[in-house]
């Protein structure tokens, strides 16, 4: 199975480099400058969810250690709703490398 997902990407691989444009019309940018930017800007939205995504767990924690008995289940869902959050932002940073990485 494996291998007919690797045989689909490197097809698919290969045809989309038939499409690649090499510089764009209407100025100085060419599609490198403009991959550079999308990984720039993917790397910084990374460190900054990651790091707010750490301090709303930390902050989870905390609550989940003060509240009382009535409220421990809505806190416990705000953690792992954090976790999830965490999960996708990882999953889409990682979409967006794998379809940079095509081209």
């Amino acid at each position: 199975m494996f291998k007919l997902i690797s045989n689909t990407l490197n097809n698919f691989r290969g045809s989309v480099s038939l499409l690649a444009i090499e510089k764009l019309e209407g100025g100085s940018y060419n599609v490198d400058s403009i991959i550079k930017a999308i990984q720039t800007f993917s790397n910084w939205a990374l460190r900054v969810g990651i790091a707010a995504a750490g301090v709303s767990l930390i902050v989870g924690f905390i609550l989940y250690a003060v509240v009382d008995v009535d409220q421990k289940q809505r806190v416990k869902q705000r953690i792992i709703q954090t976790m999830f959050g965490i999960v996708g932002i990882i999953l889409a940073i990682s979409i967006v490398n794998l379809i940079i990485d095509l081209f």
